[in-house]
């Protein structure tokens, strides 16, 4: 990005492309620094689910629609 001249105002607007759905990312290793701070990971790192974007996704969407998900996915609700 280039700044426009003094007295142009520059506009900026973020636009975010996620993954393919079936994609999984794997862990990016932090510096020793760094990894020294962290907290630690929080889920199970041995968990793929996790790392698959679409898998993600979809646990999001049914954590956050419960109502949703227990009209159209009941097999998906955990009891």
């Amino acid at each position: 990005v280039t700044a426009p001249p003094p007295g142009v105002d520059r506009y900026s607007v973020p636009f975010f492309w996620p993954p393919r759905l079936d994609a999984v990312i794997d862990p990016v290793p932090l510096p020793a620094e760094p990894k020294a701070e962290a907290r630690g990971i929080s889920d199970d790192p041995n968990n793929r689910m996790l790392a698959s974007s679409g898998s993600n996704m979809l646990k999001g969407r049914l954590r956050a629609h419960p109502d949703v998900t227990e009209k159209y996915y009941p097999d998906l609700v955990v009891k």
